[in-house]
């Protein structure tokens, strides 16, 4: 509870497994992971797209170099 809310470590062992149940089954809860996978795709992609432009780059250079020699 501590990691997904902003509930002291003491209080959130005093809860009920039950309400931590009903927390962790709640739609709100559902709604954020989907939107923390949401982001975690957007960064992969980001990440992606930059490996590719750093790949291009290297093949640049490459092309550049051989046809200097």
């Amino acid at each position: 509870m501590t990691l997904y809310t902003s509930t002291p470590l003491n209080a959130a062992l005093d809860l009920t497994p039950s309400l931590v149940r009903l927390f962790f089954e709640s739609q709100p809860f559902d709604n954020w992971k989907k939107g923390r996978e949401s982001e975690g795709k957007t960064q992969v992609a980001i990440v992606n797209r930059l490996n590719d432009v750093i790949r291009g780059q290297g093949v640049i250079a490459k092309t550049v170099a051989k046809s200097r020699f």
